[in-house]
């Protein structure tokens, strides 16, 4: 069961900080170690109130809320309580703290807490027992009809003479009845034991049941708890067990567990097997913050949908297995055309996202996918796995929410880098220091030979970001002064800059990044429709000079393809545009008319 977190500040009598618990610590994350005056924690329009309340020390059972400071941004809404504590032999006032959030989810446990002992232990409608070692009381209870029948709760060694003397142990079991109770009394990890019992009939007919427990502790508490189970179930019991495993299906989320998943790959991406399969990973875009902020039930939750939509979205077309934690794993058949998977891994992004986009106000869970396809990257599953793997990480460094598909001419010289480096998973912002790096470059030597800087850096941005062309268009007409890669005609001009339509997609930025010209926003899609004619699948355009007054245009496109720009591509592109901006005007006619 989840504990109940309480932070702890011992104050002396100027109630100036002199130490903190660990939770303490913990909770308050960066400024925990930083401010002396208990008040500097508490949102500043309540810290009047706050200190009233401090001074006063009402004593440890008068509690009151206030938002406190987790980090120099985050307030998170916290009951306290004051009292007086003895700590290294002298007396301080305790400020006690527990998060609302966390009391909530506790003291919702606490109240299901026997219902899901009786759960997690696969009882139904059975026996239920819990000894508690420091007061030595022994309880037993069971549901019927969702409804809880106590049996008894008294001193166990009480309630072993009272079995023994109403007869409710065979006579033949009693010396093990005695021992068995000595034995559930040592708070071991497991009890077990098996007697014959009228306990279950109340009566002289005695039919054998088996005791089962594990020790659990909470605040400091050691307890035994467990259940009885007639024997004539028990084999019942064990043969669901094994009918379960045999199903080998995550309960959580029903789709396969991690065995059966990675049993089914390894069988199935062997050499001579059909071909156009595909392996893909999806991993859960920020599930472990929605974790530690909102507890495992609601991890649990997202989870078990993430698991359904990705089911519905697979359907007959392929397996889908939970690898472990927020990680699944997809084995999808038929993928002989591009098309086909990129609409499905499209599907899987929008489902995702749609799906917790109003559930948590304040964590944003997506799904970043990497996929490698059978036989093409790979003839078995390990390999196959460490490139989805390997463009898993690639879709996180392009910022989350996205997928990206192993292509050998893209990532092919990267990946054996990593893979002789042995750091599969290796961290991508790497590349981002690279292009960063390259940026600087140019603008060092823009001053200096500007022609030659803006040639090499842009060379460099269309194979590295993958790009058709890039071309720097200027004057009245926004004529077309500068290109490197695809010259196609219909992109000669682009004399819809100083259009309404253009200015509306703009938004007031100096710059537009398209993904998908199908997804675009609604004030931009007359704008989309422009790109269609032109060819152009995704694009970043810089404007030079002023949204009021355009002097040009610098366009980074993708004509073969739409994909997610990485955010580091992003800023490099506008980097650049700004960069042309910063020369006089007179400089940059010089250079592009």
């Amino acid at each position: 069961m989840k504990s109940l977190e309480v932070k702890i500040a011992y104050l002396n009598d100027d109630y100036k900080i002199v130490e903190r618990n660990k939770e303490f610590y913990s909770y308050f994350e960066g400024v925990g170690f930083l401010y002396e005056n208990i008040e500097d924690f508490v949102m500043p329009s309540q810290r009047q109130e706050f200190l009233d309340f401090v001074k006063s020390s009402p004593g440890k059972d008068v509690f009151r809320a206030y938002s406190l400071k987790k980090n120099n941004e985050e307030f998170k809404d916290n009951i306290v309580s004051m009292g007086e504590e003895v700590l290294n032999g002298k007396s301080y006032h305790a400020l006690r703290i527990i998060d609302i959030s966390n009391a909530f989810e506790f003291f919702n446990e606490a109240n299901l807490f026997e219902k899901k002992v009786n759960f997690s232990l696969g009882i139904t409608n059975e026996y239920l027992f819990s000894y508690q070692k420091s007061t030595n009381v022994f309880k037993m209870h069971n549901f019927l009809q969702n409804r809880r029948v106590v049996i008894c709760e008294q001193d166990i060694d009480s309630w072993k003479e009272q079995m023994i003397s109403e007869g409710q142990v065979e006579e033949s079991d009693i010396e093990i009845f005695r021992q068995s109770i000595d034995d559930l009394k040592k708070c071991n990890e497991t009890f077990m034991t098996c007697i014959s019992s009228s306990l279950r009939s109340a009566h002289s007919v005695y039919e054998k049941l088996s005791f089962k427990a594990v020790r659990m502790e909470e605040h400091g508490e050691v307890f035994m708890v467990g259940q009885v189970i007639p024997e004539v179930l028990l084999e019942q019991l064990e043969k669901s067990s094994e009918i379960l495993q045999e199903l080998k299906i995550d309960a959580l989320t029903g789709a396969y567990n991690k065995k059966a998943i990675m049993n089914f790959a390894e069988k199935r991406f062997v050499p001579g097997t059909k071909e156009n399969a595909m392996l893909a990973i999806v991993d859960l875009d920020h599930f472990k913050p929605v974790n530690d902020a909102y507890g495992h039930l609601a991890g649990d939750k997202v989870l078990s949908e993430a698991g359904k939509i990705l089911k519905n979205i697979v359907g007959e077309g392929g397996v889908v297995g939970r690898y472990g934690g927020d990680e699944f794993l997809l084995i999808l058949e038929d993928m002989d055309d591009e098309n086909n998977f990129r609409a499905l891994f499209r599907t899987i992004n929008n489902d995702i996202r749609a799906a917790f986009e109003n559930m948590f106000s304040d964590i944003k869970v997506t799904a970043s996918i990497g996929a490698a396809m059978y036989s093409k990257d790979g003839d078995s599953f390990d390999e196959l796995f460490k490139k989805a793997d390997f463009c898993l990480y690639r879709a996180k460094d392009k910022g989350r929410d996205r997928y990206v598909f192993f292509r050998t001419d893209l990532h092919g010289e990267l990946y054996k880098q990593a893979t002789a480096a042995k750091t599969e998973g290796i961290k991508y912002d790497v590349r981002e220091v690279l292009e960063l790096k390259s940026m600087a470059d140019f603008l060092l030597n823009l001053g200096s030979a500007p022609k030659s800087a803006i040639q090499t850096v842009l060379e460099h941005m269309l194979k590295t970001y993958n790009l058709s062309a890039i071309h720097i268009y200027y004057g009245p007409e926004a004529a077309r002064m500068f290109s490197i890669g695809d010259t196609t005609e219909t992109l000669a001009r682009a004399e819809y800059i100083n259009s309404p339509v253009f200015k509306s997609a703009l938004d007031g930025k100096a710059f537009i990044r398209v993904d998908f010209i199908t997804e675009m926003s609604e004030n931009a899609k007359e704008f989309g429709k422009i790109l269609e004619q032109r060819g152009v699948k995704s694009s970043i355009q810089c404007i030079l000079g002023t949204i009021e007054k355009p002097l040009g245009l610098v366009t980074f496109d993708r004509l073969k393809e739409a994909a997610m720009w990485a955010e580091y591509e992003v800023n490099c592109c506008v980097m650049f545009g700004a960069a042309l901006n910063l020369l006089p005007e007179s400089r940059l006619r010089s250079m592009f008319v």
